[in-house]
Protein backbone atom coordinates (compact mmCIF):
# COMPACT_ATOMS: atom_id res chain seq x y z
CA UNK A 1 0.00 0.00 0.00
CA UNK A 2 1.50 3.29 -1.38
CA UNK A 3 -1.37 5.21 -0.02
CA UNK A 4 -0.82 7.90 3.01
CA UNK A 5 -3.77 9.51 4.76
CA UNK A 6 -2.81 12.16 7.18
CA UNK A 7 -5.44 12.90 10.45
CA UNK A 8 -5.72 16.11 12.38
CA UNK A 9 -7.24 15.18 16.03
CA UNK A 10 -9.09 18.01 17.31
CA UNK A 11 -9.98 18.78 20.89
CA UNK A 12 -11.42 22.01 22.37
CA UNK A 13 -13.07 23.07 25.68
CA UNK A 14 -15.87 26.10 24.96
CA UNK A 15 -18.55 27.07 27.65
CA UNK A 16 -17.69 24.34 29.64
CA UNK A 17 -18.25 21.44 27.07
CA UNK A 18 -15.44 19.47 25.36
CA UNK A 19 -15.66 18.59 21.48
CA UNK A 20 -13.63 16.51 19.35
CA UNK A 21 -13.14 14.91 16.47
CA UNK A 22 -10.77 13.51 14.05
CA UNK A 23 -10.42 15.28 10.22
CA UNK A 24 -8.61 12.98 7.31
CA UNK A 25 -7.05 14.82 4.59
CA UNK A 26 -5.79 13.29 1.30
CA UNK A 27 -2.37 14.93 1.87
CA UNK A 28 -0.41 16.36 4.51
CA UNK A 29 -0.13 19.99 2.87
CA UNK A 30 -4.21 19.61 3.48
CA UNK A 31 -3.40 18.36 6.97
CA UNK A 32 -1.56 21.34 7.96
CA UNK A 33 -3.59 24.00 6.74
CA UNK A 34 -6.64 22.82 8.95
CA UNK A 35 -4.34 22.37 12.07
CA UNK A 36 -3.16 26.46 11.84
CA UNK A 37 -7.15 27.39 10.73
CA UNK A 38 -8.37 25.01 13.92
CA UNK A 39 -5.53 26.31 16.01
CA UNK A 40 -6.32 30.29 14.83
CA UNK A 41 -9.60 29.98 15.35
CA UNK A 42 -9.97 28.46 18.59
CA UNK A 43 -6.58 28.93 20.98
CA UNK A 44 -4.65 31.97 21.72
CA UNK A 45 -7.29 33.93 22.90
CA UNK A 46 -9.25 33.96 19.71
CA UNK A 47 -12.38 32.92 21.41
CA UNK A 48 -13.24 34.33 24.37
CA UNK A 49 -15.40 30.76 25.47
CA UNK A 50 -12.92 28.97 24.66
CA UNK A 51 -9.75 27.91 27.35
CA UNK A 52 -8.43 24.74 26.12
CA UNK A 53 -7.70 23.79 22.57
CA UNK A 54 -5.60 20.03 21.94
CA UNK A 55 -4.24 19.12 18.00
CA UNK A 56 -2.09 17.37 15.87
CA UNK A 57 -1.43 15.38 12.83
CA UNK A 58 -0.82 11.92 12.73
CA UNK A 59 -0.53 9.39 9.09
CA UNK A 60 -2.16 6.50 8.34
CA UNK A 61 0.81 4.30 9.61
CA UNK A 62 0.37 5.84 13.09
CA UNK A 63 3.18 8.55 12.63
CA UNK A 64 2.79 11.58 15.09
CA UNK A 65 3.92 14.44 12.32
CA UNK A 66 7.01 16.37 14.51
CA UNK A 67 6.39 20.01 15.02
CA UNK A 68 2.59 19.21 14.30
CA UNK A 69 0.93 18.84 18.06
CA UNK A 70 0.30 21.60 20.57
CA UNK A 71 -2.20 21.82 23.31
CA UNK A 72 -3.37 25.48 24.48
CA UNK A 73 -4.50 26.02 28.02
CA UNK A 74 -5.67 29.73 28.70
CA UNK A 75 -3.79 31.17 31.35
CA UNK A 76 -5.44 31.86 35.19
CA UNK A 77 -7.37 34.86 35.21
CA UNK A 78 -6.06 36.51 38.13
CA UNK A 79 -8.59 37.83 40.83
Amino acid sequence: MNENKFFLHQIKHTSGNYDKGIVVKDTFEAAKQSYHAYLGAYAYGNNADTDYVSCLITDMYGNVIPGFGETWIAPAVEE
